[in-house]
C-alpha cells in the first residue's frame, strides 16, 4: 500500500538556506558536540500537557507545559551530574521520573536507583524510593499499571559499593501518592505485594494485572536462565524452551499480551537473525511472529498501539531504515502517512492521547539529528516543538550513502560513506571503526563525528566489520577471537574499496576510533602501514591480555564473555595487541584518555604511549584526570574534537 503524505509539515530547516550561508561553512565543534537542546517529549494521556526534557552539562530539567496556553506549569531539576533516565505519565496529573548518574562520554549512564513524582500543578514533588529517602538500594520502574492510577510496579536491587550486587532482586507495588517521611521503615510502608526473584541479578516482569510472572537472568557461564509462574504459584524453570547461550540466543523480553495468556520476546530465528516470538502460557509452545531474513530486530524497533496492547509492526535498522506493518489498525494508517511525509527517515509516534486526537512524533535521519512535532490528528497539522540541535539543519548536512562489499571469505561487509554532496573529487578520508565491538553496529542515522568531519572537507567511512551486531548470528560469530585480525582486515578491505571507487585520496587516509575503535585504529596502522597515514585513539584498549583489569569481568557473565569473544590464547592475544606492535607504527598518532576510565583503564593508554615513545614516536597526548570512558565535560569534549580535527589536517596536508 502506497500512502500519500499525511501533512506538509513545516520543516524548521526550510526557513532559510543554511547550506549557502558562509558562516555555516566554518561551523565548529561547539555546535556539533554540545549537549542536545531537548532530549525527549511525552504527551499527557488526556492530551492537555507536554512533559519536555532539557539536558545540560550539569543536570537535566523536566518542564510540564500546558499546550493551550504555552505556559510552564511545573518543573523538576536533577542534582549535579545526574539526568533523567526515563519519565512517564502515570496519570493525567502525575509524572514518575527515574534518574541516572553520568559517567564518561562513551558510557551508558548509571541509574541512581531513585524514583521521583511530580504533579502538573508543581505540587507533590518528592522522591518516592531510593537512597535519598533512607533505602540504599536501586529501584527501577517496571510496569506503569495503566489500570491502577495509584500504583506502579518497581524492581529493587541491593547495592554493593556503588554497583548492583549479585543478590536476588525483588518487586513491589509502589504507592505514587504518599510521600515517605525520609527513613527506610516509613518508605517501605509505601511498598507492598513484594515478590522475590528466584534468580540472582536478572529482572522480574509483571503482566497487565501487575502480577509478577517472569524472572530471567544471564548466569556466570553466559547461559540464559528463565523462570515462570502462574499468579502466586511456585516458580517453574522454563529455560530449555529458549536458546540458552546468551550471545547466540539474544533473549530480550518484550511484554505480556493484553489477556495475559502469552508473552512476547526477542530471540534468534531460523534465519540466524533476531526476531519476535510469542510464548503461549497454556502449553509452553513458542510461535514465530516476525523475523527479517537479513537484519536483527530489537524491542525498541517494535511499533505498538497507543494503548501499548497491540503489535502494529516494526521499524528496524537494515542498510537503511526498514518498516514492516502487521496490521491495518487505524494507527497504522496514521503511521503510513507519517512515513510518506518524511521519506527515508525514521518516524515514530512516541505517544498519543487517550482520545487519539493528539500525538507526539519524533523524526530523525542520516541528515536530521532529531526533531519533535505535535500532531493534531483531526486537523492533519504538525507543529514543530523542538529539536536536539536546530543549528544543524538538514539541507546543510553531508550525504550518507550505504555500501556493501563481499569479503574474501565470502560474507557481506556493509557500512556508510559520508561526504559533502557536491564533492566530485577523491577526498582525504577518515575511517572510523565503531566501539564494542561485539554486537554493536553503525547505523543509518545521524552521526555527529561523521558530519563534523565531512563539514571540514573529509570523507568518512564507517564499516560494520565481522562481529558487528544487527546482521544475524553468523556475522556476529565471525568476530570471535578476531579483534586484532579479521576485524582489522575488514576495515582495510573497505578502505581499499573506497579508494578504488574514487571516493578517497589513497595518500590522505587516517583511521580513528573510540574504545575498541581505538584498538582497531592502532592495529590498522601497524598491520597496514601503506593504507593509513595517521591514527587516533580515544578511551582505547590496546592490550587484550589486560582486559581483565577493566570492569568487564565484574559484569554478569563478563569472564565468560571475554573468553568467548576475545579468546584465551595469551600468545595470540599478545600478537593481536597494538601495544606490542609499536615498532611497526610509522605515522603520527594521537591518544586521548580519562583518568577515571573503568572500562578501558588509563594504564592501557599509558602503556601504548610508552611503547610508541620507546619505538621513537612522540604521540600527541590528551589527558583529563577526572574523566571516565570518554569525556563527559562539554568543554573537554569540544576541545578534544577541535584537537582531533587539527591533528587530521596536519597529518594529511
Amino acid at each position: 500500500m502506497v500512502s500519500a503524505p499525511l501533512v506538509s509539515a513545516q520543516d524548521p530547516s526550510d526557513q532559510s538556506s543554511p547550506a549557502q550561508d558562509p558562516s555555516f561553512q566554518n561551523i565548529g565543534a561547539e555546535t556539533f558536540f554540545r549537549k542536545s537542546s531537548i532530549e525527549a517529549i511525552r504527551l499527557s494521556p488526556d492530551g492537555t500537557h507536554l512533559a519536555m526534557l532539557y539536558p545540560s552539562d550539569e543536570n537535566a530539567v523536566l518542564r510540564i507545559v500546558n499546550i493551550e496556553s504555552g505556559e510552564i506549569e511545573a518543573s523538576f531539576a536533577t542534582r549535579s551530574r545526574t539526568g533523567v533516565a526515563e519519565f512517564h505519565w502515570a496519570t493525567d496529573e502525575r509524572i514518575v521520573i527515574a534518574t541516572q548518574r553520568f559517567m564518561g562520554g562513551l558510557e551508558q549512564p548509571m541509574l541512581t536507583g531513585e524514583i521521583f513524582g511530580l504533579n502538573i500543578d508543581n505540587t507533590r514533588k518528592f522522591q518516592m524510593v531510593g537512597p535519598g529517602v533512607g533505602d540504599f538500594a536501586a529501584f527501577m520502574i517496571e510496569n506503569l499499571l495503566p489500570d491502577d492510577p495509584r500504583h506502579i510496579r518497581v524492581s529493587r536491587y541491593e547495592v554493593d559499593r556503588g554497583s548492583i550486587s549479585r543478590s536476588r532482586p525483588s518487586s513491589f507495588l509502589l504507592d505514587i501518592d504518599n510521600r515517605p517521611p525520609g527513613n527506610r521503615t516509613s518508605m517501605m510502608r509505601n511498598l507492598r505485594s513484594e515478590v522475590h526473584s528466584p534468580l540472582p541479578w536478572g529482572q522480574l516482569r509483571s503482566d497487565y494485572d501487575g502480577d509478577v510472572r517472569l524472572a530471567y537472568a544471564i548466569d556466570d557461564d553466559m547461559m540464559l536462565q528463565v523462570r515462570f509462574r502462574h499468579a502466586d504459584e511456585d516458580w517453574q524453570d522454563i529455560s530449555n524452551r529458549f536458546i540458552r547461550p546468551a550471545l547466540e540466543g539474544g533473549f530480550e523480553f518484550v511484554g505480556f499480551s493484553r489477556d495475559n495468556d502469552d508473552f512476547y520476546f526477542i530471540q534468534r530465528s531460523s534465519h540466524g537473525t533476531l526476531g519476535l516470538f510469542r510464548y503461549v502460557v497454556e502449553d509452553g509452545s513458542i510461535a514465530s511472529v516476525f523475523a527479517d531474513p537479513d537484519f536483527d530486530l530489537s524491542r525498541a524497533d517494535l511499533v505498538l498501539s497507543s494503548g501499548r496492547d497491540e503489535l502494529l509492526g516494526a521499524k528496524f535498522n537494515g542498510h537503511v531504515f526498514e518498516t514492516r506493518y502487521f496490521s491495518e489498525h487505524p494507527e497504522v494508517v496514521l503511521q503510513r502517512g507519517l512515513d510518506a511525509s518524511f521519506p527515508g527517515e525514521r518516524v515514530r509516534v512516541t505517544n498519543m492521547s487517550r482520545d487519539g486526537r493528539r500525538s507526539v512524533v519524533a523524526v530523525s535521519g542520516p541528515q536530521r539529528v532529531g526533531e519533535f512535532y505535535l500532531l493534531e490528528n483531526e486537523a492533519r497539522q504538525m507543529i514543530f516543538l523542538g529539536g536536539l540541535n536546530t543549528d544543524l539543519p538538514v539541507d546543510a548536512m553531508a550525504t550518507v550513502t550505504p555500501f556493501a562489499i563481499r569479503s574474501p571469505d565470502d560474507f557481506v561487509l556493509s557500512g556508510y560513506l559520508t561526504k559533502s554532496a557536491d564533492a566530485d573529487t577523491a577526498l582525504p578520508m577518515i575511517v572510523i571503526p565503531h566501539g564494542g565491538p561485539m554486537g554493536i553496529r553503525d547505523l543509518y542515522g545521524f552521526n555527529r563525528e561523521a558530519q563534523y568531519l565531512a563539514k571540514h572537507g573529509f570523507a568518512v567511512l564507517q564499516v560494520n566489520f565481522r562481529g558487528s551486531g544487527g546482521f544475524g548470528y553468523e556475522h556476529l560469530q565471525r568476530g570471535y577471537g578476531q579483534w586484532g585480525s579479521g576485524m582489522v582486515d575488514d576495515l582495510q578491505l573497505a578502505t581499499r574499496w573506497a579508494v578504488q571507487a574514487g571516493h578517497a585520496d589513497p595518500d590522505r587516509v587516517c583511521v580513528y576510533g573510540a574504545s575498541y575503535g581505538a584498538f582497531a585504529a592502532l592495529a590498522s596502522v601497524a598491520r597496514y602501514p601503506d593504507d593509513y597515514h595517521c591514527a587516533a585513539g580515544y578511551a582505547g584498549v590496546y592490550d587484550l591480555n589486560e582486559l581483565s583489569s577493566s570492569d568487564i569481568p565484574f559484569l554478569p557473565g563478563g569472564e565468560s564473555y571475554l573468553a568467548l569473544a576475545v579468546g584465551t590464547d595469551v600468545e595470540e592475544l599478545h600478537r593481536q595487541s597494538p601495544v606490542n606492535m609499536a615498532d611497526k607504527i610509522k605515522v603520527p598518532v594521537l591518544l586521548a584518555h580519562g583518568g577515571e576510565d573503568r572500562r578501558a583503564p588509563l594504564s592501557q593508554a599509558e602503556a601504548m604511549r610508552q611503547a610508541l615513545q620507546e619505538a621513537g614516536q612522540d604521540p600527541a597526548w590528551i589527558y583529563h584526570r577526572g574523566e571516565g570512558h570518554g569525556f563527559y565535560d562539554q568543554e573537554n569534549r569540544i576541545a578534544f574534537y577541535e584537537s582531533l580535527l587539527s591533528f587530521f589536517q596536519r597529518s594529511l596536508e
